[in-house]
């Protein structure tokens, strides 16, 4: 597992604006399992999470806490305010990444616990 954290992101831990936490998977096309994804597909998702980190900051106040990155999958993982049309911006990925499936979950989540599971 490789973790990059926004390090903005720790002074908002807990913050009451960010209480959901929005996650946006895309597993690899080409995963190698208890390894890091391929060179090739690793420049692509950087792409990828351009588009994504966009997206969510468009339609949504709040900040790209994290991202996860294993040899099966790598997730962008952002806290934000109530009231973004989750599924339409989740539908509007899709449609836009052809490269990858773009799976998404989101979950209230105010006392950002996953966040301080990865980042004590």
């Amino acid at each position: 597992l490789v973790l990059r954290v926004n390090e903005a992101a720790r002074a908002l831990v807990g913050d009451p604006r960010f209480p959901i936490k929005l996650g946006f998977a895309l597993p690899l096309n080409h995963p190698n399992v208890g390894g890091l994804p391929q060179p090739q597909e690793n420049s692509l998702l950087a792409g990828v999470e351009d588009t994504i980190v966009e997206a969510v900051l468009g339609a949504a106040s709040g900040l790209h806490a994290m991202t996860l990155t294993t040899g099966e999958m790598k997730e962008f993982v952002f806290y934000i305010a109530p009231g973004a049309d989750i599924r339409a911006l989740h539908m509007s990925l899709r449609n836009s990444v052809r490269s990858h499936d773009v799976q998404c979950m989101a979950l209230q989540e105010p006392d950002w616990d996953s966040f301080r599971e990865f980042v004590p």
